[in-house]
């Protein structure tokens, strides 16, 4: 564990930083002993995250940048499948198919713990178990939450919702990062790539967002962007 664990855990504990819904509670004893389980990986934008198959990932938690994950698709080639962005954990079993890829978005640092060692400080620490079962659950109400939005909306409220979506888990700064092309964004609204477009120009020209650049989006008023998604303030643990 090196200093750059040390001061990422010290800042972490302190009340004007949100902590990770995976080491909520903890104490920093208990966040010393987790640190010193977890192994940290750092990638470079597009570096996919190895591991041995045969031992899937049991958990990870990204401390900085963002990983997407792909999948295989029966017609061929992959999929934008989900993304994890800091502060966020892994789903617990890794990618959800077989032939499923982890990349990083960006410079990305992340922590993760094999089954074995992730079981071990679960019965040193049952509030990890715990706070586990609470982003399993968060998963869950992401994935209905996403086929409400596929099912129930129009495709001005889908684009908006999604950037939404994208900027309360970035932690609504003015300026995020748009991980994503038009193309993907499409794919996951179910909407064509000029739909997309012409949603995303839409809320320009309207004052809601601006584009600094293509992968970047500055949220004017953060307000208009959520009632144009007819989306309630949710809260959810990072």
């Amino acid at each position: 564990m090196n200093a750059m664990n040390h001061d990422w855990a010290e800042a972490s504990l302190r009340p004007n930083n949100t902590c990770p819904a995976l080491l909520r509670g903890l104490n920093a004893d208990e966040m010393s002993r987790v640190w010193n389980r977890f192994e940290e990986d750092c990638l470079a934008d597009g570096e996919v995250l190895l591991r041995d198959r045969a031992e899937p990932l049991h958990i990870g938690l990204v401390l900085k940048g963002a990983l997407r994950e792909d999948v295989s698709v029966p017609q061929g080639g992959t999929r934008l499948f989900a993304l994890t962005f800091a502060g966020e954990a892994l789903s617990p079993l890794g990618p959800r198919q077989k032939g499923g890829r982890l990349s990083a978005i960006g410079d990305t640092r992340l922590l993760t713990c094999d089954h074995e060692g992730f079981a071990d400080l679960s019965r040193e620490i049952p509030r990890l178990q715990l706070n586990l079962f609470g982003v399993v659950q968060d998963q869950i109400e992401d994935a209905h939450r996403w086929q409400l939005l596929l099912g129930r909306k129009t495709a001005a409220e889908r684009v908006a919702s999604i950037l939404a979506w994208f900027h309360m888990r970035q932690g609504t700064p003015e300026e995020m990062d748009l991980p994503v092309t038009r193309a993907e964004l499409g794919e996951m609204s179910s909407l064509t790539l000029e739909t997309v477009s012409r949603q995303v120009r839409a809320l320009e020209k309207v004052g809601v967002i601006s584009l600094p650049k293509p992968s970047q989006v500055r949220v004017l008023d953060s307000k208009a962007l959520l009632e144009r998604s007819c989306n309630t303030p949710i809260l959810r643990a990072a």
